[in-house]
């Protein structure tokens, strides 16, 4: 079906009321014509920002809305879109005319929290379709309405439901799960996932369709998942397109996932002059709107979040294109294994385990890192681990623990000020950890291009970092280290807890050098062995 409508919005908007109702019903029929999807939704929330306040902005929805609905009818995917895109309207409007048009239609919708359900799957529901009378089917007295469950005069069936929580009723021909994890609080991806593919995936019919529409939340959300799966198509829809693909150039997938340029407007870019950039929807979410939203949120939240890439809070000291490159082609990620969850450094190698520990008057985590330096320099990071309110008997399990599968030729530990309890001996170990437990304190020289945190830029940009892309604690590492920030030379802000560790693992590193004991070289060699990035001897998985 066309996304252009041969049918003048006007003429529909101008078909009499009254008893001329099933007329401008069956006009505005998205089925069957000859309205397209964008006449029939325009005309809903023509009817519905009627009802709101006068000052309230309403713009036409524009092309790729239209798109967006279509996909919502063409089977299995995973739709993707900005912040402020018009989600919930868009969903709604699918579900109005599959709902009134299609008798005994079976459609759930579920979404994070109560909450959400409550406010739209029967608040705005019921404006959208009290405030257009033509929708004949949903507007005469429903057999039964309450938050949960809806039954219409025609047969439809409308059930809402939440995360973590059941889902009653036949089952559906249609699943919209409708941003359905948060930024936070939710749990880990694989509660959520089992969730989804347990409980409401199993409630569609066999010939139904499932459709995942939301917001990118973390590098390895739900929606990262769902692309592996080859049930679902995926489609990405950022407010700037240039920042996308920026983000995503690199991927083999990035052309089957990039929207239309068809769909894109050049605007000048309200951040650097004589620029420009690829917006998606220019008369209602331009330049302007989108620098007044930046200025008032977070870097790394607005790139999320109207962008879809997940950046850091800066994205200034590390590029991330230069981590995505992978290892064989002389970047940082290896794509194709999780890191080993034992290990003993073979010939040539050492394994070092740093402990940056909690500073409570600042609401920081104690963190663990856990690295393997290669035979050709190149480190590896093999686990990591951050949390709050550790008590010195969790951070002695921890360190135990981590002993235990890795080995560590030396055990660093931050002994700065009030952090010195564990240098101290607040903690005691037995001999053998004992004797790899070494208290380095930190200092000015943080901020070294040579031996600070700064060189984390250059072993990035040579490839001398590597890390295990899709596990859970590797992806956290490296948002904390795209979350670096530098202004006039020298890092700005808090230091993430995790950087703040691998900077310690560095400093062991060194004094290890110094020892004899290892030789580090951060630059690559012409004729690197691609291979390098697994240990070749010795090296003891499950051990």
């Amino acid at each position: 079906m066309p996304v252009s409508s041969p049918v003048d919005a006007g003429a529909i908007a101008d078909v009499a009321t009254g008893q001329a109702l099933d007329a401008k019903r069956q006009t505005l029929n998205p089925f069957e014509g000859p309205a397209t999807w964008v006449d029939f939704a325009n005309e809903l929330t023509r009817n519905y920002m009627a009802g709101e306040m006068d000052d309230d902005p309403y713009h036409l929805l524009d092309e790729h809305h239209g798109h967006w609905l279509e996909k919502f009818d063409a089977g299995d995917r995973v739709l993707l879109c900005h912040r402020d895109g018009l989600k919930t309207t868009i969903t709604l409007a699918y579900l109005i005319a599959c709902l009134e048009y299609k008798p005994g239609f079976r459609a759930i919708w579920a979404m994070n929290n109560e909450t959400s359900v409550t406010k739209k799957a029967d608040t705005e529901f019921w404006k959208m379709v009290n405030r257009n009378p033509w929708l004949t089917s949903l507007n005469a007295p429903p057999k039964k309405d309450n938050i949960q469950t809806k039954i219409f005069e025609n047969g439809s069936t409308l059930t809402a439901g939440w995360l973590f929580g059941g889902i009653e009723g036949d089952r559906a021909h249609l699943l919209v799960l409708d941003d359905i994890i948060k930024e936070k609080g939710d749990g880990s991806t694989d509660d959520v996932l089992d969730w989804v593919e347990a409980v409401s995936v199993p409630m569609v019919k066999d010939n139904g369709r499932t459709v995942v529409i939301g917001t990118r939340k973390q590098t390895d959300d739900i929606y990262q998942n769902f692309r592996l799966r080859d049930g679902y198509d995926v489609d990405e829809f950022p407010a700037i397109l240039d920042y996308w693909d920026q983000q995503f150039s690199a991927d083999d997938d990035w052309q089957a996932r990039r929207p239309d340029d068809d769909l894109y407007t050049e605007v000048e870019d309200p951040w650097n002059e004589g620029e420009t950039l690829q917006v998606l929807w220019p008369e209602a979410r331009g330049p302007e709107w989108l620098a007044d939203k930046r200025s008032k949120m977070a870097d790394h939240r607005f790139w999320r979040e109207y962008s879809l890439v997940i950046m850091g809070s800066s994205g200034d000291l590390i590029d991330a294109k230069d981590v995505r490159l992978p290892a064989e082609d002389g970047g940082c990620s290896i794509t194709d294994r999780d890191p080993p969850p034992k290990y003993r450094a073979g010939p040539g190698e050492v394994v070092i385990l740093s402990h940056d520990p909690a500073n409570s008057p600042t609401g920081d985590d104690a963190a663990f890192t856990v690295w393997l330096l290669q035979r050709d320099g190149r480190r590896r990071l093999l686990d990591c681990h951050a949390e709050a309110g550790m008590s010195p008997s969790d951070v002695k399990t921890t360190l135990v623990e981590y002993d235990r599968r890795y080995d560590p030729a030396i055990v660093v530990v931050e002994n700065n000020g009030m952090q010195s309890y564990v240098a101290e001996d607040a903690i005691e170990f037995d001999a053998q950890l004992g004797a790899k437990v070494t208290g380095i304190p930190t200092t000015g020289a943080k901020h070294s291009w040579d031996n600070g945190i700064p060189r984390l830029r250059i072993l990035v940009e040579n490839g001398r970092i590597l890390f295990h892309r899709g596990h859970r604690p590797t992806e956290d590492f490296i948002t904390a280290m795209q979350s670096l920030e530098r202004r006039d030379g020298k890092l700005h802000g808090h230091t993430p807890d995790y950087i703040a560790a691998w900077y310690m693992a560095e400093k062991g590193l060194r004094k290890l050098e110094d020892m004899g004991i290892t030789e580090i070289d951060d630059m690559p060699d012409a004729d690197e062995d691609e291979e390098d990035d697994e240990s070749t001897d010795s090296g003891l998985y499950g051990a």
